[in-house]
């Protein structure tokens, strides 16, 4: 499982990267690798 840890504290969980790169994409922003082992990301929005 992928997760994508958000700024407000809240964190999804995805199937896929393919699926958490759309969310994030989708919740106009993109994602950053926080740590590849454990397979987190941060959300990081757009300015």
């Amino acid at each position: 499982m992928y997760k994508l840890n958000f700024p407000n504290g809240n964190v999804q969980t995805y199937s896929s990267l393919n699926d958490l790169a759309a969310a994030a994409k989708a919740f106009g922003g993109d994602y950053k690798s926080i740590n590849s082992i454990d397979k987190t990301y941060a959300f990081v929005p757009k300015k």
